[in-house]
């Protein structure tokens, strides 16, 4: 052990090597940050989207409508099945107050995509075998377990392997626009007079 040598210089200059890289990455997100335009338009999105559709096939079976799980001994039963399966305003939003006020879970915004199996985990409707051909057949549906009424209504299905609706994968897309702007952004301040204050 007497022979080791440790050069004293050489980890010095190392360590300035390293301080000089550290600040030129920050410097450098610190640029990106202030000089990103994060603003996306839609019209960017679906011309994105559209370039790209083999890009976005879903890889999961998804739906549009309304979920609800309610104790067995919870009121007015019958009330939420006729306002779950309603299309008028006033039914949804007694709808919403039920839910806010008794239910265990629920989903109830039918504008939105969400994932079948993300939803409905947890219920009895997690046990459907083919859960396809449930979706293809399906409109309304109820299930109960000892505790629950659960109750389901499908507006508008996509299956996996095909193409995702823009609105399940906008948040997506947008993320993938600002990251490219990040890395274009990046790349022109590395090839630009690029130093450090």
């Amino acid at each position: 052990t007497d022979n080791i040598r440790i050069d004293q210089t050489a980890i010095e200059r190392k360590v300035a090597d390293y301080r000089y890289t550290l600040l030129s990455y920050e410097y450098q997100k610190l640029m990106v940050q202030q000089r990103l335009d994060t603003s996306i338009t839609d019209e960017e999105i679906s011309e994105y989207y559209a370039a790209n559709q083999e890009n976005f096939m879903l890889r999961q079976n998804i739906f549009r409508g309304k979920y609800i799980k309610v104790n067995q001994q919870a009121p007015k039963k019958n009330d939420i099945r006729r306002w779950i399966k309603s299309s008028r305003p006033q039914d949804l939003e007694a709808l919403r107050e039920y839910a806010f006020q008794f239910a265990d879970n629920y989903s109830l915004e039918d504008s939105t995509w969400l994932q079948f199996d993300d939803v409905l985990r947890n219920s009895p409707f997690s046990t459907i075998t083919n859960k396809i051909q449930f979706l293809r057949n399906t409109r309304y549906a109820e299930e109960t377990d000892s505790l629950y009424l659960y109750l389901l209504k499908i507006d508008e299905y996509k299956i996996s392997d095909e193409r995702s609706p823009l609105e399940f994968v906008r948040e997506d897309i947008r993320n993938i626009i600002l990251n490219k702007r990040k890395v274009e952004l990046a790349k022109n301040l590395l090839l630009g007079s690029f130093s450090l204050p």
